[in-house]
């Protein structure tokens, strides 16, 4: 998982230079002579100003420290930019393809390990927080979030959403055992469908719940429930993935859930164009009127483990709402009731088994989502920094799965194979 991910993160950078930077012109031969040149202008000009500085007796003495200041910080710059450049994948790639530059290449692999070690994340390796019950408790009616909903409304300004990015969300750093729980799920899929048909409807598969409850074997989840293969020569790696028990299973799995529901959530309400819901924002508009009139009762304690108490407390046997309201609200406040009386009520059921179902539904969802947001939209959310569905994206591109990376002919299927 581990080496995937990586992979996956290195591409992520490749693909950010190529689109968003000037990477293709700085790692040309064109833009490496210039960088050569940019660095010798300055260190000239220290050069002849250091020489020059005995005569300038008519000048400051603030004047000319701040001149070597200035030169001096823009040798630094210099270099600092040729070491980037000569420790760039590009320039590795570049040095490999040469047949006359054989050494070059493993000094350059050298600095990368160096400078740039596997264990550091090559994105920011957090994920964006949107918490619905949260929101809904702190987003009082004030006159000006009244003006900049008209704004935004009216003339689609959307100053509103920018202050409930600014204030309701928050990042988080993607744990090791969410990363684990897609992976096995997309591997574990990838692996059981053996025909090229079953195969490529994978991709078109939307998270309905029924295939992870029809699943045979539970999906491993955090490194909680996978089998390693331990050998015989480590036989300290046995203790140290020893199976939790079933109630740290059930934590994981369901802190696991949590996260990506919440950061899809986010992408729903911030970043629309990677979703394909067409009326997710007046269903999110209609849901958060409604749970605030219902979490903000007066003989409510206000807080988030108050308003899930009260959601177990919801009498799910009356009449569906859309009987009474017709169309009028777009509101899933009630479903969701129903959906969690229902998996508290699962026959069977242990709270370990609920929490790898629901885990399950949500990575369905993710990477359903992922594989639906077209390119382009991939594309435009790296220049902000990149989020959890572009790394999935790519990893179900390795695994042959998604629209963009489907094969029509043939049996072959792109897959991400690490020798170990």
């Amino acid at each position: 998982m581990e080496q995937a991910f990586k992979v996956v993160e290195i591409e992520l950078v490749l693909m950010y230079e190529s689109i968003h930077s000037k990477a293709p012109v700085i790692h040309g031969w064109l833009g490496r002579g210039l960088r050569v040149f940019t660095l010798a202008a300055p260190v000239v000009s220290l050069v002849l100003f250091a020489r020059a500085a005995g005569d300038m007796r008519g000048y400051a003495r603030v004047d000319v420290h701040i001149s070597y200041v200035l030169l001096g910080g823009a040798v630094f710059l210099e270099t600092y930019a040729i070491l980037l450049m000569v420790i760039s994948p590009w320039t590795y790639a570049d040095l490999r393809a040469s047949e006359r530059l054989r050494p070059a290449p493993r000094a350059v692999l050298w600095l990368i390990k160096l400078f740039q070690p596997e264990t550091r994340p090559r994105w920011s390796n957090r994920m964006s927080q949107y918490n619905l019950i949260s929101y809904c408790l702190n987003d009082e009616p004030r006159w000006y979030k009244g003006l900049m909903e008209r704004l935004e409304w009216r003339w689609n300004f959307r100053v509103k959403t920018m202050w409930d990015s600014w204030r309701y969300t928050k990042k988080i750093t993607v744990p090791k055992d969410l990363k684990r729980l897609v992976f096995d799920q997309l591997k574990s899929k990838a692996n059981s469908t053996m025909d090229l048909k079953s195969y490529q409807k994978l991709g078109e598969h939307r998270a309905s719940g029924r295939s992870s409850a029809r699943a045979r074997r539970p999906v491993p989840a955090a490194g909680v429930e996978r089998r390693l293969r331990v050998r015989r020569q480590h036989p300290a790696l046995a203790h140290r993935h020893r199976p939790l028990p079933l109630r740290e299973q059930g934590r994981h799995l369901a802190e696991a859930a949590v996260m990506i529901s919440i950061c899809m959530l986010y992408l729903l309400v911030m970043r629309p164009f990677m979703m394909t819901v067409s009326i997710g924002q007046i269903r999110f508009g209609n849901t958060c009127a409604e749970a605030k009139g219902s979490f903000r009762r007066a003989d409510e304690a206000g807080d988030e483990a108050g308003c899930v108490e009260r959601l177990r407390a919801v009498d799910t046997s009356i009449v569906e709402p859309r009987d009474v309201k017709g169309d009028r609200s777009k509101s899933v406040l009630f479903q969701a009731y129903k959906l969690a009386q229902q998996l508290l009520e699962l026959e069977g059921a242990t709270e370990a088994k609920r929490c790898r179902l629901v885990a399950s539904v949500w990575v369905e969802m993710l990477c359903y989502a992922a594989g639906k947001c077209s390119g382009s939209a991939h594309a435009r959310q790296l220049s902000q920094g990149g989020e959890l569905l572009n790394l999935v994206w790519l990893l179900m591109a390795h695994f042959g799965v998604g629209d963009q990376y489907r094969v029509e002919s043939g049996h072959a299927r792109a897959k991400l194979v690490v020798d170990r």
